[in-house]
Parts: structure tokens; sequence; C-alpha cells
């Protein structure tokens, strides 16, 4: 079974942006720990819709994991067919 032009595009395309979501990731949870460290232990003021929004970040945090592995999959899948044609 062959790729169509269009989905070699988006293998390639996901496949580039494996480091992208590796970031966002690491970024996402410092933001979170952060928020986390000031409003809990600095300022004191932890309330629950703050804790829920640090929650929330934390979850994204975890949605742009899974990203970056499927990523990473696609990615040595690229390469595989890369060295298949060859």
């Amino acid at each position: 079974m062959e790729l169509s032009e269009k989905e070699r595009s988006l293998l390639c395309h996901i496949a580039g942006r494996k480091n992208l979501y590796l970031i966002f990731s690491i970024v996402s949870v410092v933001v979170a720990v952060s928020l986390l460290i000031y409003n809990g232990i600095i300022a004191k003021d932890l309330s629950p819709l703050r804790f829920v929004i640090v929650i929330l970040i934390l979850l994204t945090a975890r949605a742009h994991l899974r990203q970056y592995r499927s990523a990473l999959i696609l990615h040595k899948l690229k390469l595989w067919l890369e060295r298949k044609e060859k």
C-alpha cells in the first residue's frame, strides 16, 4: 500500500513538528508549577478556580506530550519509508 502525496505531506508536516510538541509540553508544565508555587506558597491565595486552571494547564501538557510521542512514531515511519524507496 502506497501513500498518496497528500498523506506524505501530512506525515512530513507532523513529523517535523515533534520537537515543537515537546517544547510546548515542557513550557506548560513549567507554567503550571510556577502558578502553583506562586499562588500556593508565596501569595497563599490558591482559590479553587486557580487550582482548576493549573489542572487544565497540566492536562494540556499531557496532550502535547501525547502529540510528541505520536509525531516521534510518525517520524520513524517517515524514515522507514524513505529508506524503503531507495
